[in-house]
């Protein structure tokens, strides 16, 4: 329903932030307990956002899937977002 229990598990400013991302299901395809870790990189050009979201089980590859899709778009609004920044 869109709801998420998230916890803060590392915060180091300007360089990482990482949380748990569980999601409760009835269905255990879909029964999730991952941990999304953002990491910042300085580099000639700017910063470099690597997202990672780990804790997958092999039988859940459609919630695999959407994550990968729903990342995919949000990242897309980001980098549209801080393109617009000056």
């Amino acid at each position: 329903g869109g709801v998420l229990d998230c916890t803060v598990l590392d915060i180091e400013p300007g360089k990482t932030l990482s949380y748990s991302w569980d999601y409760a299901h009835a269905d255990a395809a879909f029964n999730l307990k991952s941990i999304v870790t953002f990491t910042l990189t300085p580099t000639a050009a700017g910063t470099h956002l690597r997202v990672e979201q780990s804790g997958f089980q092999p039988h859940q590859k459609q919630a695999f899937g959407g994550a990968r899709h729903g990342w995919q778009q949000f990242l897309a609004n980001l980098e549209q977002v801080t393109g617009r920044i000056d």
